[in-house]
């Protein structure tokens, strides 16, 4: 049972209006240039990075404005029927979005966005059963193992069996998680590929409530929050250190909304302020010195921040009793 706060627990999600606002004003301009999505292929493709069609499924849905599926449908005939289904979904691990397929196969049980996800979940890069273990073992493979996982589970949305990858996936999933914060093995930290991890584990989570994830969720975000946080950036690192190749430790604000849901989603599981307010901290960073211009950028500050907004305010609004002792330490 769940037992509203009072009133004067709620503070207002900040930067919220202009996070809507943006998203319309930017979204529409992006929407615009898929139009045309049988023009010359790499710009449109690049545009979808991040899944556009995702992004713009959810902004119909939270908007209830029905003339953005137009812009889903543009996004699907470049990334899935251009790309997914004329490779038989042989595609680089870092370019695997299934949850605009999904939830586009949901909304119409168009077969060519099952048969999209089937492709995916079966030749796509690290997807298959038979992908030797020690493959994506590293933390270098971090990101293929993540949206692995959302791979398989989104198949299995859609009515493919249960595969054994996924569990070794995720035992891997929690490894990252040990090599970039425990064991300290790991070479670097990109704090924006611990939020692309940790989205994959939440939504395992999710699905089977395995126990391992808070606590190694909770151990991540205070590693990253401690090291890689600049408040006077108010943005991450986009590397905890210069890595030849790779970077350095400048803020990265572009990033932010890739990983202020973990800390949304801290917040309503234990109820702790200082989740929510590290949230807001990272929201607000973000929103307020994202550029949006380019179609990935805009994806990647919208594909995964609605999720920020509804665990923020449901941890505003409500107190879960079924929280562990330790969740609530977190």
């Amino acid at each position: 049972m769940l037992a509203p706060r009072p009133a004067r627990e709620l503070p207002p999600i900040p930067q919220l209006g202009r996070w809507w606002a943006e998203m319309i004003k930017f979204g529409k301009t992006h929407a615009a240039n898929l139009k045309e999505s049988k023009g010359p292929f790499d710009p449109l493709l690049g545009a979808t990075y991040y899944d556009a069609q995702r992004v713009f499924l959810q902004i119909a849905e939270f908007s209830a404005d029905r003339s953005w599926l137009a812009a889903a449908d543009h996004a699907m005939a470049i990334y899935r029927d251009r790309y997914v289904l004329e490779n038989d979904g042989k595609v680089p691990g870092y370019w695997i979005f299934p949850h605009g397929l999904a939830l586009h196969y949901r909304r119409t049980k168009d077969p060519k966005s099952r048969e999209a996800l089937r492709c995916l979940s079966r030749n796509a890069a690290f997807a298959a059963d038979s992908t030797p273990a020690g493959w994506t073992k590293d933390v270098i493979t971090s990101r293929e193992v993540a949206y692995n996982i959302h791979n398989l589970m989104k198949a299995e949305e859609v009515g493919e069996p249960p595969r054994p990858r996924l569990p070794l996936l995720v035992d891997q999933a929690l490894g990252h998680i040990d090599q970039w914060f425990i064991s300290r093995t790991a070479p670097y930290h990109k704090p924006f590929m611990f939020g692309l991890t940790a989205e994959a584990l939440i939504a395992y989570h999710a699905k089977t409530g395995d126990k391992r994830i808070p606590e190694a969720i909770r151990i991540g975000a205070e590693w990253l929050w401690k090291n890689t946080w600049i408040p006077k950036g108010r943005a991450f690192k986009y590397v905890d250190r210069v890595v030849s190749g790779e970077g350095g430790p400048d803020p990265a604000p572009d990033l932010n909304l890739l990983i202020a849901p973990v800390y949304a989603w801290l917040y309503r599981r234990t109820g702790e302020v200082q989740h929510r307010d590290r949230a807001d901290a990272i929201f607000a960073g973000g929103v307020e010195q994202s550029w949006l211009g380019g179609g990935k950028q805009f994806n990647q500050n919208y594909r995964w921040s609605f999720d920020y907004v509804l665990w923020r305010h449901e941890g505003d609004l409500t107190h879960d009793p079924s929280r562990t002792r330790s969740e609530k330490k977190g």
